[in-house]
């Protein structure tokens, strides 16, 4: 019986690990919940600080215009869909358009938030996610200075950037 329950104890507290993907502790606390378009829902469990920290060099480096190290951060299908609509495909062209942006008005980004969260998808499979909040300001074409908040979610992929979903609404000014 002794052995039982040590065994029982051990396959509590081990992690759980899901066939083809990252290990998820079998004791995480969901967070949230993630609803299908057939209405089935999953729960979201908080994510790894690691993904956190990726996020925080990420927007250093876009602060620092260090185009390479976000290139190496990105995965080799990175995409994003800026505010616009307008999608981005590719490190390259990420470049280009950060360095277009950067020349029209200079941003500055300031991360205010980021949340891990991992959870299933529609193949239920795990997928690692950030939802964050940025400010980012900038000039505007007469050199008044401008705020602007970014909600981004972005997904990870064996530890690079993958995807990311920029929402933006400027802030009055102060």
């Amino acid at each position: 019986m002794k052995n039982s329950v040590i065994v029982l104890m051990m396959l509590i507290l081990s992690p759980v690990t899901q066939a083809g993907h990252h290990e998820v502790e079998a004791h995480h606390t969901p967070i949230g919940v993630q609803i299908f378009d057939d209405g089935r829902s999953v729960p979201l469990v908080a994510g790894s600080q690691t993904n956190v920290r990726l996020w925080q060099a990420y927007i250093q480096a876009h602060n620092d215009r260090d185009f390479e190290k976000i290139a190496a951060m990105n995965a080799e299908d990175f995409e994003a869909i800026v505010p616009t609509g307008e999608r981005v495909i590719g490190s390259a062209a990420q470049a280009e358009f950060l360095k277009a942006w950067i020349a029209e008005s200079n941003p500055v980004w300031r991360v205010m938030y980021v949340v891990a969260n991992d959870g299933e998808n529609t193949e239920r499979q795990i997928e690692e996610w950030l939802s964050t909040g940025q400010i980012i300001s900038s000039t505007d074409a007469e050199g008044n200075p401008v705020a602007e908040y970014h909600s981004i979610d972005v997904k990870l992929e064996a530890g690079k950037i993958k995807q990311v979903y920029v929402a933006a609404m400027r802030l009055p000014a102060e």
